[in-house]
């Protein structure tokens, strides 16, 4: 039995596709459940843009989880996908500090808990980038030809 290879990265991927799909279909039907659950600060409100908003981010979590999945069956060939995750957290990560320090968001959310959001989000993507396959399928078929 042969082993597959980036066996960790595809159960990292799998674990993600599944957490982006069940929050996707959430934000997508669950809409004003998930608002119930949130603590509105001043000037947010639930109006009809903030639950399209929100529906339209649940349509993206469920395309990007798809992707994620597609890519945890082979990394190799699907290393697009794993770069822009990995780019997706450092970004997200960068807009949490972002807030934080610049936008003042500690004054509607926890500061603490966005500086925690972001360590979270930029080790994350430092074990995605350590996972990641280091060459592309094209490339890795066109050394071996020559």
């Amino acid at each position: 039995m042969a082993t597959r290879p980036y066996r960790a990265l595809r159960v990292l991927l799998y674990v993600i596709a599944a957490l982006e799909g069940l929050v996707g279909i959430l934000l997508l039907f669950a809409t004003n459940w998930i608002l119930a659950l949130v603590p509105l600060g001043p000037g947010i409100f639930a109006a009809v843009e903030t639950l399209l908003l929100l529906k339209a981010i649940g349509i993206v979590m469920l395309a990007l989880a798809y992707l994620l999945y597609a890519a945890a069956r082979d990394p190799v060939r699907y290393i697009a996908v794993v770069d822009a995750l990995a780019f997706i957290l450092i970004a997200a990560a960068a807009i949490n500090l972002y807030a934080v320090v610049a936008l003042h968001a500690g004054d509607l959310y926890p500061g603490p808990y966005l500086i925690a959001r972001a360590v979270v989000q930029l080790l994350l993507a430092i074990v995605v980038i350590a996972l990641r396959p280091k060459v592309a399928q094209g490339a890795a078929s066109e050394t071996v030809a020559s």
